[in-house]
């Protein structure tokens, strides 16, 4: 047995495996790179390590799709061959991994939960829940996940900064903008390669409308991004979206087709940022030329598999936007599929959008607007962030106005604009913006209009 720095005691291993087990965490946690080197040099060394199988499987699971999940069974054999020898934390995140392989991410999610309960300082249970928690649109749990363990943490505890990147994130979902800050800003002091928390920083100024600042704290980092994976593409997302509030197109496209997007890839994070991206730019009236072309190639063969439902969104965008209507009848019918591992409500929920964004590719604006309308406070669950969420309600805003729906369309702005504001914190701001909306008028160039969705405040 091994006991790691926060105490925790591991079996088939000794304390020099543990040393290697946590730098391959802060690796995984840092975003590097080729981390499943790392874990199959553990096992090498140290085979009967139980918690570096289970790292090995929660790693596979990490790319979202379910024919990828297939890949876990082989870890389950591993480790049922060593589950006598096991500690009952690690039996638990070996029935979380069960259920992961099964798709039941929610079990998974409980069984997490009750590790933490039992040792809050599990940063593998922690990051487990927190990764998808979010991808559940679960913002409050997020919060609460992070808060009911938050009394055994301090800055004197090993992982520390991880644990406040992640609590920053999940504040800054609930709006809490500036402990989010705090907790982010100091993440990064600790340790300058947690692009987790540069990631939540970059939500704040986001949501609070800091370009100049944004466009700073990713450009600071330029450097240094090429050394971590390809969730690294997110925050030149981040990037692009500061610029694009700023009327730098130029500047959007060069990190588009040089960062963002610059070549196929079905990675999930990466079809929802070029995808969402060219979809804004499309909202302004900008000629995007033959990129949606580029994001089918990275989809064409991945659609209808991923097992966060919000990517499904955007493979929807893609193959619309790439002339691909029978991939559409196709990905719709894999939604519907009731022999997928999926549930009921979210599944509901994603064939009604998808079916949504059909009918506004489609022209029939009237009939989209009918299907997102109802649901649009649902959304969030399935998943992403304000910032990513936003581009279904200008699929909404963009129904709208294409019907002459001139105070619908008004009421729709002041509600994207009071997700952002805080209003009765800061009401200068939200009455500023109120009234720009209420100056609005639709036909023309419809300039007010992009202003208004080029910037939100």
């Amino acid at each position: 047995m091994g006991t790691d720095s926060r105490g925790l005691i591991y079996t088939g291993t000794d304390d020099a495996g543990v040393k290697k087990f946590e730098a391959a965490l802060e690796w995984i946690f840092d975003y590097r790179p080729n981390a499943m080197e790392k874990i199959d040099s553990i096992l090498e060394a140290h085979p009967e390590f139980v918690m570096a199988h289970v790292l090995k499987g929660y790693s596979i699971a990490s790319e979202g799709r379910y024919s990828s999940l297939a890949g876990i069974s082989d870890v389950l054999t591993s480790i049922r061959s060593l589950v006598k020898q096991t500690n009952s934390r690690e039996q638990q995140h070996i029935s979380a991994l069960e259920a992961y392989q099964r798709g039941d991410i929610k079990a998974a999610l409980e069984v997490w939960a009750g590790i933490l309960n039992e040792w809050p300082l599990d940063l593998v249970a922690f990051r487990q829940s927190t990764g998808n928690l979010f991808w559940f649109g679960e913002r409050q749990r997020l919060v609460d996940t992070a808060a009911k363990i938050a009394p055994h943490w301090g800055e004197d505890i090993s992982g520390y900064g991880y644990f406040i990147g992640a609590f920053s994130f999940a504040l800054e979902e609930v709006g809490e903008y500036q402990l989010a800050e705090d907790y982010a800003r100091r993440a990064v002091e600790l340790n300058p390669a947690d692009v987790w928390a540069v990631h939540s920083l970059a939500h704040v100024l986001e949501m609070n409308a800091r370009t100049d600042e944004g466009i700073d704290w990713i450009e600071s980092r330029r450097e240094q991004l090429p050394t971590h994976n390809a969730f690294v593409g997110h925050l030149w997302w981040h990037l692009a979206l500061f610029h694009l509030e700023q009327g730098n197109i130029d500047e959007v496209f060069s990190l588009l087709d040089h960062h963002i997007y610059p070549e196929p890839s079905n990675f999930y994070l990466s079809v929802q940022n070029g995808a969402s991206l060219l979809k804004r730019l499309e909202f302004l009236g900008i000629e995007v030329g033959d990129r949606w072309q580029r994001l089918y190639e990275g989809v064409r063969d991945a659609y209808g598999d991923y097992i966060y439902l919000f990517t499904e969104l955007h493979s929807a965008m893609v193959l619309h936007r790439a002339g691909e209507k029978e991939a559409i009848s196709s990905l719709k019918g894999k939604l519907g599929n009731p022999n997928a591992l999926r549930y009921p409500t979210e599944n509901e929920l994603s064939q009604k959008l998808v079916t949504g964004i059909e009918a506004f590719e489609d022209g029939n604006f009237a009939h989209a607007a009918n299907l997102i309308t109802p649901i649009r406070y649902d959304m969030a669950k399935l998943g992403g962030s304000h910032a990513q969420q936003d581009i279904l309600h200008q699929y909404l805003i963009k129904a709208e106005v294409e019907q002459g729906h001139l105070e619908t369309t008004k009421g729709f702005l002041k509600e994207r604009v009071s997700r952002r504001t805080q209003w009765d914190l800061a009401p200068e701001i939200y009455l500023r913006k109120y009234a720009a909306i209420e100056r609005l008028t639709l036909g023309g160039d419809n300039q007010a209009l992009n202003q208004l969705l080029r910037r939100v405040l």
